[in-house]
């Protein structure tokens, strides 16, 4: 269902821009024998062609976002649209009654739209999102779907899931280079530094972090990693087909509030947020003919106190295609 409406957006917008970019992104814990937690993610996203940055351009549906960035020097532009659906689960999926002491189940449907400023040493973007938690995100019946499929075990307590709740999301990320140098076999290396926050109901939190990159053709792809969850930068023409990079990314930072924890519940729930935040993630980014392939690595520290395991991972694989 979210792919379709997702396909209305797209032709919605067709009008005001040419489509130089999709991706898919999907996320699950099976990588490392999970099932619990952050356990899976899909998402489905279209990013416009690169513009040279216009300081005249009008404001329209596709650059409106855009005026929420600090103005650049040198700089090229681009915006797109998304839709994702998340998931997260107690530790034990077969029991059938409340867990009070255990995460809650929660499912959650979101459509942004970004925009985003890339330059070779500084890059910007900025998202806003609409979604809903809840039962009306049709997360139930996803996981459902993909056990059945992968012969896994039913999950038996969605019917205590956080309550439906729609939100609404604010979030700005900028990356900035620190260090550059060549390296053998005609490569580079790069060390950046970023700051991501966001702002809203579903999650309010603030971070800071570094990425080291090696690989080659560094300087055209810069800022095209993000913080942002399912969020990746255009490719299309900054990646020689064959040519990959190489990345690690460290991150810590401090979280407000957390819809996945703290929303409405059919029962009373002892879970307490943990606000400190750390993760890390490790991965490569191939191109080829039509566009681009990721995997990486990802790992985070436990999400609530009574969490009896102090870091969990996923793994993450993605697509995107040049038209």
């Amino acid at each position: 269902m979210m792919q379709r409406l997702f396909i209305i957006i797209i032709l919605l917008c067709l009008p005001s821009a040419n489509a130089s970019q999709v991706h898919f992104q999907l996320e699950n814990d099976v990588t490392f024998k999970e099932d619990g937690n952050y356990s899976n993610g899909m998402i489905l996203g279209w990013q416009s062609e690169l513009e040279i940055l216009n300081a005249q351009q009008g404001i329209s549906f596709s650059t409106w976002p855009s005026v929420l960035l600090f103005k650049q020097e040198n700089a090229q532009q681009a915006w797109g649209l998304k839709v994702s659906q998340r998931m997260w689960t107690p530790s034990e999926i077969k029991i059938t009654e409340p867990q009070p002491d255990d995460r809650p189940y929660a499912g959650f449907l979101e459509f942004e739209q970004h925009a985003s400023f890339y330059s070779e040493q500084v890059a910007q973007k900025v998202w806003f999102g609409l979604g809903i938690i809840g039962p009306a995100s049709g997360t139930e019946q996803l996981q459902g779907a993909i056990h059945k499929l992968l012969g896994a075990s039913t999950p038996e307590g969605w019917q205590y899931q956080i309550d439906n709740t729609p939100t609404i999301q604010l979030s700005y990320e900028i990356d900035y280079l620190l260090l550059k140098n060549s390296a053998p076999f005609n490569s580079q290396w790069e060390i950046s530094g970023y700051s991501y926050n966001s702002l809203g109901n579903f999650r309010s939190e603030v971070n800071a972090g570094l990425t080291l990159r090696w690989g080659a053709i560094l300087t055209d792809s810069f800022g095209r990693l993000s913080g942002h969850f399912g969020h990746v930068g255009n490719y299309t023409g900054t990646l020689s087909p064959q040519s990959y990079f190489l990345f690690t990314r460290l991150q810590v930072g401090y979280r407000f509030n957390d819809l996945t924890i703290d929303g409405d519940l059919p029962y009373q729930s002892n879970v307490e947020m943990n606000a400190f935040r750390a993760s890390a993630e490790t991965g490569i980014v191939y191109a080829y003919s039509l566009g681009t392939v990721a995997w990486s690595f990802n790992f985070y520290n436990k999400e609530y106190h009574g969490d009896s395991k102090k870091w969990h991972g996923y793994g993450l694989l993605q697509f995107t295609w040049a038209l």
